[in-house]
């Protein structure tokens, strides 16, 4: 998916080069990368298949972004003996790295099934009742 430009540094950012079918070739992989450092704006957004060779990278894969083993690191040397590919994605998807995207992620599932929509609707409206009357008491 697309960031805005500004926000590259909350992501791991990809390089773009040819079209393959609706995709492209991946050419950088860069995690977390401030705005003017970012090969685009294309964000990795956790969808992968990755070959098995991946895990023997992880095991010996030096601390990078935040003091943390990047799998985006592993995938980078990874793709120093094999080609990359990413397709877009069109379709919803939350960020729940973030405590917002994370509630996000999880009223969007609770109101898409048939069995959890009605009460969760009204506990949120319920929530939102009680804001309400919390600002207008202010």
């Amino acid at each position: 998916e697309r960031c805005d430009p500004t926000e590259t540094s909350k992501y791991g950012i990809v390089g773009c080069g040819a079209d393959v079918g609706s995709g492209f070739e991946v050419t950088a992989m860069v995690e977390k990368p401030a705005p003017a450092n970012a090969p685009s704006n294309y964000y990795i957004n956790g969808r992968y298949i990755l070959q098995p060779e991946i895990f023997g990278l992880l095991g010996n894969q030096q601390r990078g972004a935040g003091n943390e083993i990047q799998l985006t690191d592993a995938m980078v040397r990874l793709a120093q003996s094999q080609a990359f590919f990413a397709q877009p994605f069109n379709g919803r998807m939350f960020d729940c790295g973030s405590k917002e995207g994370f509630i996000q992620a999880n009223v969007a599932f609770a109101l898409a099934r048939d069995d959890m929509k009605g009460p969760m609707f009204e506990m949120l409206q319920e929530f939102v009742r009680l804001h309400e009357r919390r600002v207008e008491a202010a």
